[in-house]
């Protein structure tokens, strides 16, 4: 979904006991298609490649959490 402030997008989540939501500038690609909302999806390759970006960022996250 987009950020409040338009500048970019925000992604929202829970994991069991906790929610978190993690904001992020707009891309360097402008081609890029905007990322719909859940049950939104328009394009599954563009969703798929959003998804693979969220997993390695939140991998890397608990790796630097760790």
């Amino acid at each position: 979904m987009p950020r409040p402030d338009g500048d970019g997008h925000q992604v929202s989540y829970e994991l069991g006991s906790s929610r978190k939501v993690h904001q992020f500038n707009v891309p360097a690609n402008r081609n890029e298609s905007a990322p719909h909302g859940a049950g939104s999806y328009h394009d599954p390759d563009q969703h798929h490649l959003l998804m693979g970006r969220i997993e390695a960022y939140l991998i890397a996250q608990r790796e630097t959490d760790a």
